[in-house]
């Protein structure tokens, strides 16, 4: 497996929310030898099927957007005046090189705000807010940021540079396109089953999990699986808050929930849930069970569609979230590609599709 050439070529290609063609057409040439069929609906989903011959279809899913910023005013002085796109810290914005993606091309710029001599000492002390911030892309006016193809609305993201420290990776948007390769991978294991299998790459979840709501309709499956990333332990967090380990295998996730942006959440049903586990421990594949208080994934909207779709989540935990040094292990990523492949091929053999009748 070429697990590092293919992660950088998925961090490499630009995604924000609601732009994510560049990472699209990555993920789509990489899915093609994969799949007997490759399309994208109505919201921008990139959905690779590959046929079985019986009944039952099984979804897994990924989400191929990244946080980024949108571009907000450009002012008579060519500054560029930006907001977030996404759960982006603030804090980790400061003195990041970043690329506004226009129609002219990219852009690179650099986020400035006010230098540490002209400060107060009261002005150094407190948190700098994104509206303090600017994006400066070199340009002296307006009309020369407008020929270089800057315009209010365009999105940008994190310049894209990567960093091996040790077998880590460090690097932006791991969230998620960590995710959307143990897909890949996991279809690179997967050989014939009777299910059908839908795998999906959705757009927008960083702004509200949309993508994979709008995608689970039209599919209509029987189960689902949402790959994503967690929160790996660092020296900040206490263990109470996030238990699991980067280079622990996969979180499999019990039940996640969020109120800070949306009321959203997540149970995944015990049988299935007993079901992933057993795929693990039977394959001996190392897992860790998480529960997420603080946050949510696609999970929380897809499990909603139509009558009510069980789905399952595993996760590959990951340090400094929604950052351009997001940190993940490759040994992770292949375990988890590992799981998703025993878990579906279990699902092939025991779910059925339909209700389940009491009798």
């Amino acid at each position: 497996m070429a697990l590092p050439e293919d992660l950088e070529s998925l961090i490499k290609a630009h995604g924000p929310s609601g732009r994510e063609d560049e990472v699209r057409d990555v993920i789509a040439e990489m899915l093609k030898p994969l799949v007997d069929e490759v399309y994208i609906d109505s919201l921008g989903n990139l959905i690779g099927v590959r046929y079985g011959s019986g009944e039952l279809k099984i979804m897994v899913e990924a989400h191929m957007d990244e946080v980024g910023i949108v571009v907000r005013y450009v002012d008579d002085d060519g500054w560029i005046w930006f907001d977030r796109v996404g759960g982006i810290h603030e804090r980790s914005l400061l003195g990041q090189r970043m690329t506004i993606l226009t129609d002219l091309g990219p852009v690179k710029g650099v986020v400035g705000l006010k230098g540490r001599h002209l400060l107060t000492e009261e002005e150094a002390r407190r948190a700098v807010s994104v509206k303090e911030m600017w994006i400066d892309i070199g340009a002296r006016s307006r009309a020369e940021a407008e020929d270089m193809g800057v315009k209010i609305g365009d999105l940008g993201t994190f310049e894209k540079r990567i960093h091996r420290l040790k077998d880590l990776v460090c690097a932006p948007s791991i969230d998620d396109r960590s995710g959307c390769l143990v897909l890949l991978e996991a279809l690179r294991r997967l050989r014939g089953l009777d299910a059908s299998i839908y795998a999906v790459f959705a757009v927008m979840e960083e702004v509200g999990c949309r993508g994979a709501l709008t995608a689970a309709y039209g599919i209509d499956p029987d189960v689902a699986i949402v790959v994503d990333t967690t929160y790996g332990e660092d020296p900040a967090t206490d263990v109470r808050e996030t238990p699991t380990r980067i280079g622990g295998g996969p979180g499999v996730r019990v039940l996640e929930a969020s109120w800070r942006w949306a009321p959203l959440g997540h149970t995944v049903p015990r049988r299935l849930l007993n079901l992933i586990v057993d795929a693990a421990e039977e394959g001996g594949i190392p897992y860790q069970r998480e529960v997420v208080t603080f946050s949510a994934t696609d999970a929380s909207t897809l499990h909603l569609a139509r009558a009510g779709i069980p789905t399952g989540e595993i996760l590959v935990a990951r340090r400094y979230s929604h950052s351009p040094v997001e940190v993940a292990s490759l040994s992770d990523i292949e375990d988890a590609a590992r799981l998703v492949a025993a878990s579906v091929e279990r699902l092939d053999a025991e779910w059925r599709p339909g209700h389940r009748r009491i009798k």
